[in-house]
């Protein structure tokens, strides 16, 4: 039999584990860029087409089990050179504008503002974007970022343009990380020696030396900070935090001599090789001085579009001497609070909040704004922490076809004591305020909630917060689905698990947020997870983001934790159990997991009943979520039948009809549930 080692697509692209395919798309590429004139329209007719071979190269890199490892290396280097080709192709575009900026003026505009669009980057020149013409061919958010430059740089003797560049996915400061698929946790894993089962299966089952228990981590290894670093207050923590929306770069070209037209000849002036020369600067300022100018402005709480004279505003001496960046933020991202502006420093590649001052965030109509000051033109993202969405509120793992009913149950049965942990998913105080002071001034301690992770008030929910809505979302019922909600402090998701995909089915929450593009998408656990990391949300946290909650401060076992989520999965494949959690888990101890189940019979579900889970032995308890009187050592010292896992103890409660299904389940099934369960950790993080 003949075997295929790579493929044609028939939209021409080239096949992404295909080398020689890949190589001839790139000398095609530069070839292109040599024989034809660079060009803003240039720029955006290629955009898509490269988009999508990036696009496939970095599915790839991210899933490369059956790849060999030279192949893997010489596919990353692909990729870095292909990202290379972008950064050159943006130059010429910017390049092929500034050398006869008088093409590009709108009519009866002497300042030069353009901006164009695509899915991969956002380019625009200029100090206010809001004024830029744009060209696109999608319908993608355009930048809104205004810049105020100090008095030293606009009376330079050139002429200075402002250029922005917004990569928003996939650019090169973000490489895919290398296996990130395999990395997830998985049913099929090898087992390790803190496993109850370790012991009990054949060696080929078990892994070769004690590893330590998997967690989802999408930082590349590069941009990971050393424990030498982690001394440093300035350097970002990328374990803690996520880069939300891309990166923006900032620089400060100067403009060239401009060409003179005389009747139907173009004479252009070259000098210095005909390349564009960047604009050195950095402030020379007192950071003490700055330090007290922003604190006042902090206290303020304004805008500087509303300062006026007796607000003090002539006396920021020091602030007006760095630049002033003012960016509406985009819509398609969770803004749980006031991001944290941060700088990317070539030198030592890693990420620092030195260099930033007078952060201030705004809520505006449209959605929140922030504003702060550099120090010099950088490569400038939006750090948001983790753990903001945390802990969770409560979750379930139902059916997908019997989700309305189980849940519109559930809300008329929960005692009125019970419900009020429930008040953390409605607005926790009004965001907004300034976060003044210099950008050393941040710490790893976070501020209150208020500062950065408060929910905001004056927000459009994307559905409104009501537990016991109607669900409009219509499932198949001849396809096995589950789906798992996930109710956190701020955002609430509802996240349809099938055999090989999920879908992100309902985002609840209280900030203003576009997601419909990610909404009724499938996708791999990974690519939820990754996507969602994007746009700020963290639905997979490490136990070290965990642990740093408060009310999260008990480590709960991950041994037992890990096997209660193999026995769920298995469960819920059967599509004949729900799972719900219990307010009585925290206080159930290290060792004890309490949950609650329901089992469907006859069409019907049975009413909740708790579970206790510990290492040793499962216990199904003769109390329910609403009883009252239920201390925590009725749950340690109450001694029922027990049994081995809960597995063994819902299989042999069950009829004899519910046995036979729980023993036949689609192993890509459970495997798909057990990797959602085992990655958003639901039972340590409610």
């Amino acid at each position: 039999m003949s075997k295929f080692y790579w493929c044609m697509r028939c939209d021409g692209l080239p096949d992404p584990g295909h080398l020689p395919q890949l190589n001839a798309y790139r000398y095609r590429w530069i070839e292109n860029s040599q024989n034809t004139e660079p060009c803003m329209e240039r720029l955006l007719s290629r955009a898509p087409e490269f988009n999508q071979v990036l696009h496939d190269l970095n599915d790839l890199l991210e899933n490369t089990h059956d790849i060999p490892m030279n192949q893997v290396q010489q596919l990353s280097q692909m990729q870095r050179e292909l990202s290379k080709l972008l950064n050159q192709e943006i130059e010429a575009a910017v390049k092929s504008v500034l050398s006869d900026v008088e093409r590009h003026l709108l009519p009866d505009e002497t300042q030069l503002n353009v901006q164009t669009c695509s899915k991969l980057f956002t380019l625009a020149l200029g100090t206010d974007t809001a004024k830029n013409s744009s060209l696109t061919l999608h319908d993608f958010p355009r930048l809104g970022v205004r810049l105020d430059l100090p008095q030293i740089v606009l009376t330079n003797a050139k002429p200075v343009v402002a250029s922005f560049v917004w990569f928003k996915e996939g650019h090169y400061l973000e490489p895919p990380l290398i296996n990130g698929v395999p990395s997830l946790p998985s049913i099929l894993h090898p087992l390790t020696e803190d496993d109850p089962l370790y012991n009990l299966v054949p060696e080929n089952m078990r892994a070769k030396q004690k590893e330590v228990p998997i967690d989802v981590d999408l930082v590349p290894v590069a941009q990971r900070s050393s424990p030498a670093d982690d001394v440093k207050a300035d350097i970002l923590d990328l374990n803690s935090y996520l880069l939300v929306m891309g990166i923006l770069e900032l620089q400060l070209l100067q403009l060239p001599v401009q060409p003179r037209r005389f009747a139907d000849w173009t004479v252009a002036y070259l000098e210095d090789g005909d390349a564009i020369k960047t604009y050195e600067f950095r402030a020379i300022f007192s950071e003490s001085g700055a330090a007290r100018e922003a604190e006042k402005a902090g206290k303020r709480g304004k805008n500087d579009d509303d300062d006026d004279p007796g607000d003090g505003k002539e006396s920021n001496e020091e602030l007006r001497k760095l630049i002033s960046f003012k960016i509406k933020l985009p819509p398609t991202a969770f803004w749980l609070g006031c991001p944290r502006p941060v700088i990317y420093r070539k030198d030592s590649g890693t990420w620092k909040t030195k260099g930033v001052w007078d952060v201030r965030f705004f809520e505006e109509i449209g959605g929140p704004t922030v504003q702060f000051r550099l120090e010099e033109p950088a490569i400038v993202a939006f750090a948001q922490a983790k753990r903001l969405n945390l802990p969770l509120q409560g979750w379930t793992l139902v059916p997908s076809h019997m989700r309305s009913s189980i849940i519109n149950s559930l809300v008329s049965k929960v005692p009125a004591e019970a419900a009020k942990g429930s008040n953390a998913n409605e607005t926790r105080g009004a965001g907004g305020g300034g976060a003044g002071g210099g950008g050393d001034e941040w710490s790893d301690e976070e501020g209150s909630d208020e500062e950065e992770g408060g929910g905001r008030g004056n927000g459009t929910a994307v559905v409104e917060e009501a537990a016991d809505e109607p669900d409009e979302i219509e499932y198949d019922p001849e396809a096995r689905s589950i789906t798992l909600t996930l109710n956190g402090a701020i955002v609430s998701l509802d996240i349809e698990i099938q055999e090989h995909q999920v879908l992100l089915r309902r985002v609840r929450t209280s900030v203003i947020v576009n997601v419909q593009d990610l909404t009724n998408r499938a996708m791999n656990p990974f690519e939820l997870i990754k996507s969602l990391r994007r746009r700020g949300l963290e639905i997979s946290p490490s136990h070290e983001v965990s642990s740093a909650v408060e009310e999260l401060a008990k480590n709960k076992s991950r041994a037992v934790e890990n096997h209660l989520y193999r026995c769920l999965a298995i469960l819920a494949a059967s599509e004949k159990f729900s799972f719900l959690h219990s307010r009585w888990n925290q206080m159930a101890g290290d060792e004890n997991f309490v949950l609650q189940y329901q089992k469907l019979e006859n069409e019907t579900m049975s009413p909740p009943a708790l579970a206790q889970v510990s290492l040793d032995r499962t216990r199904l308890l003769p109390y329910n979520e609403s009883s009252l009187s239920l201390e925590q050592e009725n749950v340690k010292d109450v001694e029922p039948q027990f049994y081995a896992d809960l597995l063994n103890a819902l299989f042999e409660s069950s009829p004899i009809e519910l046995r036979n299904q729980i023993l036949d389940p689609s192993p890509a099934f459970v495997d798909t549930i057990y990797t959602m369960l085992a990655a958003t950790r639901p039972a340590s993080t409610a």
